[in-house]
């Protein structure tokens, strides 16, 4: 059995029966139990009154399907008659309740969500999944219950007294209530569904494609119920009281989680501005459809988020689209640069453009407390002052709740320390401290190790060929401990980092990467390599494939990403040749660069992006060209942020990479080659000589140390 609590307690007299019941279920269950235990599960009851919004708890188990248990502080005499569903009440806050409907019409909302699953209906269109509606009432006996008579008549509500709270009758009670057991499909699909996976799944109608096809292959993918794992799910249902640090690989679902949590916030606290911002400007209608979809699974199908309460804002942002430092800095009372201002006026690379900006506000303006909760996505693209702004514009407790993968950053490696971002008090003390649990057992600083988008030998290739790890000169930047591998899903087969230039294995183990295509030998390979004497011969070589992919395998024009590399000027150069080979092979290309910064994908034609834009999206097949730019030392650009761009533009992919490059017999070639060779086996290992910290550009541990203390400590 899992437990997961949102964190978010009730704010009245029945706060500390509600711990009392939460307490009760984990003494009475426990992890031989198929099932889950949600505190605070999400389902908004929008007829409620002010306190009674959510699910209380919500028991789903195998045996006895879903149990939905509304919690009530009474004692016997706050009760003075139940007449049908509602309850009379004296001495209490309220005059009336509906504690026992309540509960029966969440449970029928989220019968609703299962209605969906053809798994999860029989051939009469029935619910499998049994749904039993309680009302636990722990300052009760049923000494007390009976005496009143609540207990009789048709229309006595099934209640949980005092007396049924102890463990083994608590365990007695579920056990007896009416429902079928289910299967085993029937239970996984059911989980996925309560896990919050249904928003992000594709719709399972029918496949249409060959299977067998690139397409077919990809439709599967999209069609699937996705299940949210147990990590993600926690962090995804948390509202914590106060910061959090949420630190995730590519492809381990930060945007959804981000996105999730940020409807449930809306959703429980409608009262609350919520504000999730993000670096990505063509990432706008992503991430609006994904909090859209997890607010209509909270609520209703129809229903609608409050946009001026619930803000989805660019970063920056601009006098045509407002971003949330424009907001910031307008109610602070200084007028708020847009990027070209910012680079008359400050001395700065364009990177830290922002980071000056928001040092501005800081310094001469009057910020002001505006915002209940705020999220930043893609956090690892923001710099010190970005944060300082959002959590200086935050009301108590300063909500600031951030998620980043620091080896997507493209200039580098480093994770932002909460200490160096928001400095220490007079006493010493970390202003934000990140050690540590919230009531409820909400971690402050929480580790996603699991990469469901990049198949397994992708993310293993991007993370060597990114860090430089078998690379002729040695790593460029690197992970040096073994719980700093850990700490991202990756196991230490063999060796010692502490040996330096001694051989270390690396598995990364298949639960960690569990994407959907994995056992597919069809999809395989899912990674390749090819170089080319001429520039023209790779161009048209690409050309080639990606027209294939469109006429052969039947992938949509916009399920393909090309991205290549190198500095500004040579890349679109390349990007246009592509362009021309598509066009003259009948295949219509989508130069982004020529169009709307907010839009990235178009239908009906293949996407050309540089690595910049395409930070953030994904695609079905991706192909990376140019990849010789890596170790160009003529480039502007430092050997860790080429090699950032690189890993970046691999991990976009949901399912193929293919990577190209022109050049005679370059280092770098024999390089990938030999990391393919040994990650595209059926269980694939990475040996490479322990590097030595004082010979790297960048070492990652420091930060990584810094995030996951608390997880080790567990």
């Amino acid at each position: 059995m899992n437990f997961v609590s949102s964190g978010h307690w009730a704010d009245h007299s029945g706060a500390d029966a509600e711990r009392a019941v939460w307490d009760r279920l984990k003494s009475a269950f426990g992890p031989d139990d198929a099932g889950v235990a949600y505190h605070r599960y999400p389902i908004v009851d929008r007829t409620a009154g002010e306190y009674d919004r959510e699910m209380d708890f919500l028991l789903f188990l195998r045996e006895a399907g879903a149990v939905v248990i509304e919690c009530k502080g009474y004692q016997i005499d706050h009760i003075r008659a139940i007449e049908g569903d509602k309850w009379v009440l004296r001495g209490t806050a309220q005059s009336s309740a509906a504690p026992y409907s309540q509960a029966r019409d969440q449970g029928f909302k989220l019968l609703s969500h299962f209605t969906k699953e053809p798994d999860l209906m029989d051939e009469r269109h029935n619910h499998k999944v049994s749904m039993n509606p309680l009302v636990a009432l722990p300052n009760i006996s049923r000494e007390e219950w009976e005496a009143r008579g609540f207990h009789e008549g048709p229309a006595a509500p099934p209640v949980l007294t005092a007396d049924d709270l102890t463990p083994a009758a608590l365990r007695r009670r579920i056990e007896s209530l009416p429902g079928e057991r289910l299967s085993t499909e029937e239970y996984e699909a059911a989980r996925a569904v309560l896990s919050g996976g249904q928003p992000i799944s594709g719709e399972r109608s029918p496949q249409l494609e060959d299977g067998q096809t690139k397409a077919g292959l990809y439709e599967r993918l999209q069609k699937g119920l996705n299940r949210l794992d147990e990590k993600q799910e926690e962090v995804g249902l948390q509202i914590p009281d106060g910061p959090q640090q949420v630190r995730g690989i590519a492809g381990s679902g930060k945007t959804v989680l981000m996105a999730k949590k940020a409807a449930r916030m809306h959703a429980a606290r409608p009262e609350w501005d919520v504000a999730l911002t993000f670096q990505t400007r063509s990432l706008y209608d992503t991430i609006t459809e994904k909090v859209r979809r997890y607010y209509a699974f909270f609520t209703s199908e129809d229903a609608e988020p409050d946009w001026n309460k619930l803000n989805i804002l660019h970063g920056w942002g601009g006098r045509e689209r407002q971003g949330l430092y424009y907001r910031i800095a307008q109610e602070a009372g200084v007028s708020p640069r847009t990027y070209g201002d910012a680079r008359d006026a400050f001395d700065e690379a364009d990177g830290n453009l922002l980071h000056s900006c928001c040092l501005e506000v800081l310094e001469e303006g009057h910020v002001q407390e505006s915002y209940d909760a705020i999220l930043i996505d893609e956090a690892q693209d923001f710099d010190p002052g970005f944060y300082r702004l959002c959590r200086a514009a935050l009301r108590p407790p300063k909500r600031l709740i951030w998620a980043y993968d620091e080896a997507q950053n493209l200039q580098t490696l480093t994770a932002p320390s909460p200490t160096n971002v928001f400095g220490t008090d007079e006493s010493g003390e970390p202003v934000v401290d990140l050690r540590g649990t919230y009531e409820g057992g909400v971690q402050k600083s929480q580790i996603m190790r699991k990469a469901y988008r990049t198949p397994r030998s992708v993310l293993m290739l991007a993370h060597a060929l990114g860090m430089g790890l078998v690379r002729d000169g040695g790593a460029v930047q690197a992970i040096t401990t073994q719980d700093g591998w850990e700490s991202i899903g990756y196991e230490v087969a063999s060796g010692d980092f502490r040996k330096f230039g001694e051989p270390v294995e690396l598995t990364r183990p298949a639960e960690h990467s569990p994407h959907p295509l994995a056992d597919e030998t069809a999809a395989t390979p899912f990674a390749a390599f090819q170089s080319f004497a001429t520039k023209d011969d790779e161009i048209e070589w690409v050309a080639d494939r990606v027209a294939a992919d469109v006429t052969d395998h039947g992938l949509a024009p916009e399920q393909i990403l090309v991205v290549p590399l190198g500095e500004y000027w040579p890349s679109r150069e390349t990007g246009e040749r592509l362009a021309d080979e598509l066009e003259a092979r009948g295949v219509t290309p989508n130069l982004v660069w020529e169009g709307s910064k907010d839009v990235f994908a178009e239908d009906g034609a293949v996407t050309v992006s540089r690595v910049n834009r395409a930070k953030g999206n994904q695609a079905a097949t991706v192909y990376v060209v140019g990849v010789e730019h890596v170790e160009d030392d003529s480039r502007r650009a430092d050997l860790v942020q080429r090699r950032n761009e690189a890993f970046v533009a691999l991990t976009r992919t949901e399912a193929w990479c293919t990577v190209t490059g022109t050049g005679d017999d370059e280092p770098i070639f024999h390089e990938i080659e030999d990391i393919n060779r040994q990650v595209s086996w059926f269980d694939p290992a990475l040996t490479f000589p322990a590097p030595r910290p004082d010979d790297l550009e960048r070492e990652m541990d420091e930060g990584s140390r810094a995030t996951t203390i608390d997880q080790f400590a567990d």
